[in-house]
């Protein structure tokens, strides 16, 4: 009577024969484990070890056609989805130079290491002879496992792989692969915005006017006749009101259909201290807007964002929902540099899925004016628009659309090297610092901007919200050294009286750079402003009054003379 050998029976028959295997040398043992191994997968799983061979080949074939169909040439479609810059190949130090890359280095390999399969295979002799230099036992063992399985296939009537089902599943690897491909193809950007996404290196110039020619203006004249649109105005509350330019009010004013919403971006480099008052931000804001002669009545809230960390994100989001309708598209303008992309990157990051993320990030650097062009992402992928399914057949696409930032070239940032750019640009909170200033001492802010007290009755408290590290000194040796050939004075002394002795009365902001807030008991202050002299000091520099931050003073008073590096350690 034939035995019937079951799974338990092989394992027992099994561990004495691999038991036995431990008293051979190590050459061996490994030896004979990937025989086994090796006849395991070509007796138990055939149809799995022709998949895996299949794949590789598949895989190994297409990505040798991919290199080798690889044009450099061949320019893509539409704009830079980074900046939305037009390509281009003929000047690589203007936007949108186009430079063709390898398209199977990172996702390839990637692809590769997930579907990684043995690249191993075994012709009839090879397989005979690693049956014979088996073990007597553990190759008739293997033999009746063969019958079983093959008894098994009767069973349940499945036929043998022939050169159909082969072709048929080498066509579905063929497909796989190609859609695993495209999924993993990455976006085409021009060379400028991969410069600054992987290197933080430019690769163009940062000055104005090369701004103001080759970025894309005409977008913005449209929505002085558009009716009823809805527009996001991102402002830096670090850089008021500068970070309003006089052309966003202008096409604000000539629609007063416009419904405008604000979006007071940077903080979180507001102290701590002072973010607990929120509302009284947003009112200060409003006071300031109104005295600017921007047309307030158009404005249906204020929102305080961090784009860097993704503060107040989710309540602009949901303020955009409620006032939305089905209609519309959303428009963010602003100035330079006053984080439109990186908010637009937060967005996506909060409300769009992973593959939506990849598909519509876009470039956002220190830089200003890293955005060239107009760049749109519907809105159905932030789920704020009408699901792709359930649209009407007759509706188009709505979109969340990023402009370019409108220049200041009377923003003293551009008046730096780009390397000089970058740390100052970097967002930490700032930590306010008080300084007591007599007659006859000044305060500089690097080469850029420097204060004089020409008079007071009582020291004078600047308090400083800046990152330019301050030096304080006697303005007779500044005058001994003749060192300030680059700067000039403003033609008129600035006249303040202080109002209290820990509360600041008006705000000195120069444009890019901060403010400093002027406190103090005395009763008549003199003050000269010194500036570049190539800028317009109407335009880099301005009076805040009221201050925004005017209990920011913590009655700590540095009384040293020199560097101010010092009072921020």
């Amino acid at each position: 009577m034939k035995r019937t050998i079951t799974p338990l029976t092989k394992l027992r028959v099994v561990q004495p024969i691999l038991r036995q295997s431990l008293c051979c040398s190590h050459t061996a043992l490994k030896r004979q484990c990937n025989t086994f191994s090796l006849i395991n997968r070509y007796y138990g799983q055939q149809s799995t070890f022709l998949t895996s061979t299949t794949t590789t080949t598949k895989r190994r074939s297409l990505s040798t056609a991919t290199t080798q169909t690889t044009s450099p040439t061949a320019l893509p479609e539409g704009d830079c989805s980074g900046c939305g810059a037009p390509f281009q190949t003929d000047d690589p130090n203007k936007p949108g130079y186009y430079v063709q890359r390898k398209s199977n280095d990172t996702e390839t390999v990637n692809i590769d290491r997930r579907r990684k399969r043995s690249n191993h295979s075994m012709n009839d002799a090879e397989f005979q002879a690693a049956v014979n230099a088996l073990d007597p036992e553990l190759r008739a063992l293997l033999e009746q496992g063969d019958e079983q399985i093959t008894s098994t296939t009767n069973l349940n009537k499945q036929e043998p792989l022939n050169e159909n089902d082969t072709k048929q599943e080498e066509q579905i690897i063929d497909n796989d692969n190609v859609i695993d491909q495209e999924k993993a193809k990455p976006k085409e950007i021009c060379q400028r915005c991969y410069s600054l996404k992987h290197y933080n290196h430019i690769t163009t110039e940062t000055s104005p006017e090369f701004l103001r020619a080759t970025q894309q203006y005409g977008s913005l004249e449209f929505l002085k006749t558009k009716r009823n649109p809805l527009i996001v105005l991102v402002l830096d509350i670090t850089d008021l009101p500068f970070s309003l330019s006089s052309q966003l009010s202008k096409l604000v004013q000539e629609n007063p259909t416009a419904r405008i919403m604000i979006a007071a971006n940077k903080v979180d480099m507001i102290p701590q201290r002072a973010r607990r008052h929120e509302q009284r931000i947003r009112d200060w804001i409003i006071q300031h807007l109104k005295q600017q002669g921007f047309p307030t009545q158009q404005i249906q809230n204020i929102s305080l964002v961090s784009a860097k960390k993704g503060w107040g994100v989710l309540g602009l989001l949901r303020r955009l929902d409620e006032a939305r309708l089905p209609t519309d598209d959303i428009y963010l303008v602003g100035s330079t540099n006053v984080g439109k992309s990186a908010l637009v990157n937060n967005i996506l990051a909060q409300r769009a899925s992973k593959e939506k993320r990849l598909q519509y990030q876009i470039t956002s650097s220190v830089v200003p004016g890293t955005t060239m062009g107009t760049l749109k992402i519907p809105l159905h992928a932030l789920h704020m628009g009408s699901s792709q399914n359930g649209r009407r057949l007759l509706e188009r696409d709505h979109y969340l659309i990023d402009t370019p930032g409108v220049v200041n070239d009377q923003q003293l940032i551009h008046l730096m090297p780009f390397e000089e750019q970058k740390k100052l640009l970097r967002h930490t909170e700032y930590k306010p610092i008080t300084f007591s200033l007599k007659p006859g001492r000044s305060l500089l802010l690097d080469s850029f901007v420097r204060i004089d007290v020409v008079e007071a009755t009582e020291p004078v408290l600047f308090t400083l919200f800046t990152p330019v590290i301050p030096h304080l000194t006697k303005t007779l040796k500044l005058v001994d050294k003749k060192n300030d050939s680059s700067l000039e004075p403003i033609s008129q002394l600035l006249s303040v009286q202080g109002i209290h002795k820990s509360r600041a009365c008006i705000d000195l902001a120069f444009a890019s750079l901060g403010w400093i807030a002027v406190a103090g008991l005395f009763d008549k202050a003199k003050f000269r402003i010194w500036l570049p002299n190539n800028v317009n000091p109407t335009e880099a520099f301005a009076i805040r009054q009221p201050a925004m931050l005017p209990f920011e003073y913590q009655g700590v008073i540095r009384k040293f003379f020199g560097s101010g590096d010092r009072a921020k350690k």
